[in-house]
């Protein structure tokens, strides 16, 4: 064999010693319970790639820019299919509500992105801006000045009701309540680790209390669905949108796709927990939280932020930028390669599942200067490229809905440091969990103080340290 040749031969993964006994959904369990510190120490230990098992790579870790590139620059090779190992039954409610754009390919996905893009452009999203400062608004109206506000619960609410408004311009409050509580129990249900590791239709489990609630979500969304196109689908909302979207000839979504898709744009957790991180670290920065309230305060005049606001805000822009880079909402992605291929120096076979993390991206030193440090001054002078920076994702797969999260995580943070400075009660526990997002695992308990009260970064305790640099 020439030189050149053996230079070019497939090389084995870096990898843990193998462990008997030790399968991959033992090594999963430890993972989902704290994807973020798993994956770190994969990296610490491995490098930008490795596998669990080197001389059998079927779970593949991936978290250099230039193997991202290739993730996200070849979507028919590394395919999306967020629910596979959930065994998912196809003539399931369950299915149908996540048959959307995170787990269709090829052709299927672009035509639906095709038909959903119009309704998330930075300029049609705009259209949801009041929407979103009504809500917040009403809500923040509960709060009292001195009262402890369990920060989870409380954004949540925002998020959900802004959801109900913009997605499906629904308002009556029977009919909000009996879906925030399906969504609810589908997010517990579907988030439990039994869910992943027995998915069976069995009495009393996970698995079949998510089937069960799949199914009287898509009842609602059929519903709603049937009403609008009964009545023409006129109105703004999201769903009004993908109901009357028509392709180049002439079709349409069908009713199972309208639910999947429907379904898709509804899920705004992960601006929760961006929300709840962004008030934290504004809590242990006071100097950084002072600027921002005097930014909104100076632009806004004391009222929710109008469309040409929202674009003057380039502080609160940088902190939502660098919030997402510390705490992503979503530390563990997933592709399948669909045949054997080539990835660097090694070679990955058929259905290698293949795990990547903007977690671990965005620490990358060589990179982001001093990379657990909160500075969202470095978006001034660091100019990621799209695969080092990806808390939307990239490629053919980005968020469809990244335009309006940031309208809707702007416009909240607006409007509630105008009205109230939130401070973390002193000695809480913050622990990051892998629920359907990144968010604390014991919620945020916040003090509420007048927007202009000096604070200092209140102490606490977890394993929040490990993930940024505090006080």
């Amino acid at each position: 064999m020439s030189n050149t040749a053996a230079a070019q031969a497939p090389v084995q993964l870096p990898g843990p010693v193998q462990i008997p006994l030790v399968g991959w959904r033992t090594r999963g369990l430890r993972m989902l319970g704290d994807p973020a510190e798993y994956f770190m120490r994969q990296y610490a230990r491995h490098g930008q790639v490795s596998a669990w098992k080197p001389r059998n790579p079927r779970h593949v870790f991936a978290f250099g820019p230039e193997y991202l590139k290739r993730i996200f620059t070849e979507p028919e090779v590394f395919v999306a299919d967020s629910f596979r190992e959930v065994r998912i039954p196809e003539q399931s409610s369950f299915y149908r509500l996540t048959n959307g754009l995170l787990r269709r390919n090829g052709d299927p996905h672009r035509r639906h992105r095709r038909l959903m893009q119009p309704a998330f452009t930075a300029r049609r999203v705009l259209v949801h801006r009041e929407n979103v400062a009504d809500v917040t608004e009403r809500c923040l109206s509960e709060w009292r000045t001195g009262d402890v506000v369990p920060m989870h619960d409380a954004l949540a609410r925002i998020i959900m009701l802004t959801a109900m408004r913009t997605v499906f311009d629904i308002d009556a409050p029977e009919r909000i309540e009996r879906l925030q509580g399906l969504i609810s129990r589908l997010l517990r249900v579907a988030a439990a680790p039994l869910t992943l590791l027995l998915p069976y239709d069995l009495p009393g489990s996970t698995f079949r209390a998510a089937l069960r609630t799949c199914e009287q979500i898509e009842a609602l969304l059929l519903e709603m669905i049937r009403d609008r196109r009964a009545d023409g689908a006129t109105g703004r909302d999201v769903l009004t949108s993908l109901v009357n979207a028509e392709d180049e000839d002439g079709s349409r979504l069908s009713e199972a796709e309208l639910v999947g898709e429907a379904y898709t744009a509804f899920c705004h957790d992960s601006s929760t927990a961006t929300l709840m991180w962004t008030l934290l670290l504004l809590d242990q920065h006071p100097e950084v939280m002072n600027d921002v309230v005097d930014e909104v305060t100076s632009v806004c005049g004391g009222g929710p932020p109008d469309d040409d606001q929202l674009g003057k805000l380039p502080l609160l822009d940088a902190v939502l930028k660098e919030t997402l880079r510390l705490l992503p909402p979503a530390p563990m992605l997933i592709r399948y390669t669909s045949r054997p291929t080539r990835f660097g120096r090694y070679e990955l076979p058929s259905g290698a599942m293949v795990f990547f993390s903007s977690y671990v991206t965005h620490r990358l030193e060589e990179t982001y200067r001093d990379p657990l440090r909160f500075d969202p001054g470095r978006w001034e002078r660091e100019s990621p490229s799209t695969y080092e920076y990806l808390p939307f994702g990239a490629g053919a797969h980005n968020c469809v809905g990244r335009h309006f999260a940031m309208l809707e995580m702007k416009t909240v943070l607006a409007v509630l440091l105008q009205k109230f400075r939130p401070a973390l009660v002193p000695d809480s526990r913050v622990d990051r969990a892998m629920r359907v997002s990144l968010v604390p695992s014991h919620g945020l308990p916040m003090r509420l103080h007048p927007p202009g009260t000096g604070t200092s970064p209140a102490p606490l305790r977890g394993n929040i340290r490990d993930s940024v640099r505090l006080p």
